[in-house]
């Protein structure tokens, strides 16, 4: 087999089923990321990593990304339920991907958490990723379907005390604010800048967030500032 210089083959055996079977990744010399954008989306040179960050079994069509926890014992007989029995045909992604691909994957593991219960935080961040490709796709209506979703989960999330609540609380504001939740978003900005608890680099993204919104985004709306709350 030739050598391939943009894609290295990861080995995984199943969880699911057990079958092995290996699966494209990125090389991390064909990448860069030269941009973060303010939902934290990053932007990159050369491919794109993001495409093949969940594995899908070819032969049960079980998916699986690195930050599930739930992939034993019980919680995989409601994934046989509630998932692999629902699956018409697995399918073969495992080579290089479209960026349709890889929202069939992160959607597959999005489906694989909501059946095993996993955390609101975990499924958060799927809905969040597969805003991002539909974004890179220009399909704004699918976009914004997940960034709903997306924004839920981390109410959710923040909601129960999960573990990163400042990056939570900010994603949530971001969130509402690129969903014209203008209101929930001043709201959410404003008490990470009033929070002296919060760290300075959530304190600063939230507060250059709305700062750059008004002026950029709402050149007329120079009289609502932020900062009075903090004054």
């Amino acid at each position: 087999m030739a050598f391939n210089i943009y894609y290295y083959e990861s080995s995984v055996d199943c969880k699911f089923c057990k079958k092995h079977f290996t699966t494209y990744k990125v090389r991390p010399n064909r990448y860069k990321i030269i941009e973060e954008q303010t939902d934290f989306m990053p932007v990159y040179e050369g491919l794109n990593p993001l495409l093949y960050e969940v594995a899908v079994c070819p032969y049960c069509g079980y998916a699986y990304h690195k930050s599930m926890t739930r992939t034993y014992g019980p919680f995989m007989l409601l994934i046989d339920e509630l998932y692999i029995k629902e699956l018409q045909k697995p399918m073969d992604i495992c080579k290089e991907r479209t960026i349709d691909d890889a929202i069939v994957s992160l959607k597959l593991a999005y489906l694989v958490s909501r059946a095993s219960m996993e955390e609101s935080l975990l499924m958060a961040n799927f809905a969040l990723k597969i805003a991002w490709l539909y974004r890179l796709k220009n399909d704004h209506e699918s976009e914004m379907r997940y960034l709903f979703a997306a924004r839920d989960f981390y109410s959710k999330s923040f909601a129960s005390n999960q573990e990163g609540g400042e990056r939570i609380q900010y994603l949530h504001a971001e969130l509402s604010l690129r969903l014209g939740d203008i209101a929930e978003a001043k709201k959410g900005f404003s008490r990470l800048i009033a929070d002296r608890h919060v760290s300075n680099k959530y304190r600063k993204l939230a507060r250059n967030r709305w700062e750059n919104y008004k002026y950029d985004d709402q050149p007329n709306n120079v009289n609502d500032n932020i900062g009075e709350v903090i004054n």
